[in-house]
């Protein structure tokens, strides 16, 4: 596990004995049994896996089940905590998605997708977040928000609880959605910044590969 990995436990109800704790954990998805054991206590807990292929940077804080894919980064003091998740299916981060540099992935956020950029500060508090997303520097996502395939969210904008925005929309810089109709206004993402965001990409998949290859 990794070295700033915490397991957290979770409370499926009405479980009396470690084999009560068994038969649950057998009947669950696979997704599920990945990350969660029986601790010695004989309490369920959940706890991060880092898929082979992935870097995590030793700073960062990864806290409850989640799934972590490969060619993923995971930049210093990132952290992605969640201790609130409203079901025992765990958080998946999709391949070659990055969460830069004191990123915040928090709440009940149970999807990132493929291919996903977490930029520096950015902040998702219990969104859905579909491939191919940019979430630029100092944007926030909050709770209960849906962000579409290839989606752009510039820096320092804000997407409200609810609020859906649809595939291939782009978010100004600094600009808040906080309803339906803002989203559905908004129009299709720059050329020059789909140019950025596969720089940006190409950066993240050099950046794991040099990583891994000093480990």
């Amino acid at each position: 596990m990794h070295p700033n990995a915490t397991a957290f436990p979770i409370d499926p109800g009405a479980l009396g004995s470690r084999d009560d704790a068994r038969r649950w954990l057998d009947a669950q998805s696979e997704a599920v049994r990945r990350v969660t054991r029986i601790d010695p206590r004989g309490r369920l807990v959940q706890e991060p896996v880092v898929e082979d292929g992935a870097w995590v940077d030793p700073t960062a804080r990864l806290i409850g089940g989640m799934i972590i894919g490969a060619s993923c980064y995971v930049g210093p003091y990132a952290v992605i905590r969640l201790d609130e998740k409203p079901t025992s299916e765990p958080l998946i981060i999709g391949r070659g998605s990055n969460v830069q540099d004191c990123a915040v992935i928090h709440s009940t956020t149970q999807r990132i997708g493929s291919r996903v950029i977490v930029a520096h500060q950015a902040i998702v508090h219990g969104a859905i977040v579909e491939d191919d997303v940019t979430i630029y520097i100092q944007a926030v996502v909050d709770g209960g928000a849906i962000i579409g395939r290839g989606a752009f969210l510039h820096q320092g904008c804000y997407v409200g609880k609810g609020v859906r925005v649809p595939e291939g929309r782009y978010v100004e810089p600094g600009r808040k959605l906080l309803a339906q109709a803002d989203a559905d206004a908004l129009g299709p993402v720059p050329e020059a910044l789909l140019h950025v965001r596969e720089h940006v990409l190409e950066s993240n998949d050099a950046h794991v590969k040099r990583y891994l290859s000093i480990r």
